[in-house]
């Protein structure tokens, strides 16, 4: 008789709860000083510009360069595991009084005093799943900044899904375990799924799926036209031309009227 294979135990957890100490290995492609370059520049002749809030800042990657150039910074992300990789990151740099971290939904978190600049970078418009999520989030980002205060974030499109992220499979291994990756892009959906297993044993996995939706520029430009900005540009990311259907990756630019 055939010996019955054993059961598979499949765990599904919220994402970033296993994934978050790998983040920056995973990101190390990412030239971070580029993109802080970039924000300077789109800002360069509002000398007010004194406080930020990084709305999903991940591990802290940019807020710790943004202190560096003088810059107050805040940091609000929804996984406490990613904040709290933050924290070591900002505490090693010895930047634990200029950068404060919290854990919260960046649609809503509350501050005691308005910000000059508001920044969501590395996808993470494209983590809200309708155009009704964003909106939700350009109020609140509006509510929370100065007047003449900035909203600079990037948007992934589907021709940059369609490019790079269908049936892209990644496997990370390193003395703590790592991690297999899948991911897939439906054209229909405009949804990126990505999955990331985390085996603790042969028959013990732990899943985590991270969706994204790709926005083209038409959505963008409607989405900004909703919001409460009067004052919006939409760039490509790569030479800052007015983006286009072969723009892979934008940025928006709103200002607070």
């Amino acid at each position: 008789m055939r010996k019955k294979e054993p059961d598979i135990i499949r765990t599904i957890i919220p994402p970033y709860h296993r994934l978050a100490p790998y983040y920056d290995q995973l990101m190390d492609y990412i030239d971070y000083d580029i993109w802080v370059e970039d924000i300077l520049n789109f800002i360069r002749d509002d000398g007010a510009v004194k406080t930020l809030l990084d709305a999903s800042c991940g591990t802290a990657s940019m807020a710790i360069r943004f202190a560096r150039a003088g810059l107050r910074v805040s940091g609000v992300d929804i996984s406490p595991e990613m904040i709290g990789e933050a924290r070591k990151k900002v505490d090693a740099a010895g930047l634990t009084d200029e950068i404060a971290l919290v854990v919260g939904d960046m649609r809503d978190i509350q501050f005691p005093e308005p910000f000059d600049l508001i920044i969501n970078l590395h996808d993470g418009l494209n983590y809200l799943p309708d155009p009704g999520a964003v909106h939700d989030f350009f109020q609140h980002a509006y509510d929370l900044l100065r007047p003449e205060g900035w909203l600079i974030a990037d948007v992934v499109t589907p021709l940059l899904c369609e490019n790079h992220f269908k049936g892209y499979r990644e496997i990370f291994a390193d003395e703590t375990g790592g991690y297999e990756r899948v991911t897939d892009y439906d054209s229909h959906t405009r949804m990126a799924s990505t999955i990331f297993t985390f085996e603790d044993s042969p028959t013990a996995l732990q899943l985590e799926e991270h969706l994204q939706r790709a926005y083209d520029l038409d959505e963008v430009k409607a989405m900004c036209k909703a919001s409460p900005f009067k004052k919006f540009q939409i760039v490509d990311d790569e030479d800052f031309r007015p983006a286009d259907g072969s723009s892979e990756r934008f940025y928006v630019i709103l200002r607070k009227a």
